[in-house]
């Protein structure tokens, strides 16, 4: 049974939800890295992904001057690294240094990969629209990584103030 409500209320059911880390690096070859919650799959083929990135975040202004990113599935390992990075501004700190995240060199891309990631995925910006008030960023899979364990598992939005866990299926 429905029962009608405001939008806000019932925007507060919608968790789990995907959280995603996306690495980029400047022109001055500075890396950066943030968590973003407003991200979806957009294209099969191609494969792309949207990200709903403010315009005033370093990554925005990283991605509009290289044209590249790196979007990373989190392990439940890297909770801590993802509220932090989620947290802080990457204009004037080094957010990967400061969080401990181990990165590795992209293949095509020129932004680093986030080792302890589930999967990373490089991407070259597609296109920036703005239907609202938040920029969204598409960019399309050029190159995939996975993690050598395949135990891991990935690390979800599940409840407001940025609590972050894993989630499990349900046995039917």
């Amino acid at each position: 049974m429905q029962k009608e409500t405001d939008i806000e209320k019932a925007l507060l059911r919608k968790y789990p939800e995907q959280v995603v880390l996306v690495t980029t690096r400047n022109k001055e070859g500075k890396n950066n890295v943030m968590a973003v919650g407003w991200t979806a799959i957009v294209s099969s083929d191609p494969v792309m992904f949207v990200l709903g990135i403010d315009e005033e975040a370093c990554t925005y202004q990283n991605i509009l001057g290289t044209k590249q990113f790196v979007v990373s599935f989190p392990s439940e390992k890297m909770a801590k690294e993802t509220l932090f990075v989620g947290s802080v501004h990457g204009y004037k700190r080094d957010k990967i240094q400061e969080s401990g995240l181990e990165i590795q060199e992209a293949k095509i891309v020129n932004a680093p990969v986030l080792v302890d990631a589930v999967a990373n995925f490089e991407c070259k910006l597609v296109e920036i629209t703005k239907p609202g008030d938040c920029p969204l960023v598409v960019g399309q899979v050029v190159y995939a990584w996975e993690n050598t364990d395949e135990h891991l598992k990935r690390l979800y939005t599940v409840g407001t103030d940025h609590k972050l866990a894993g989630v499990r299926p349900i046995e039917p």
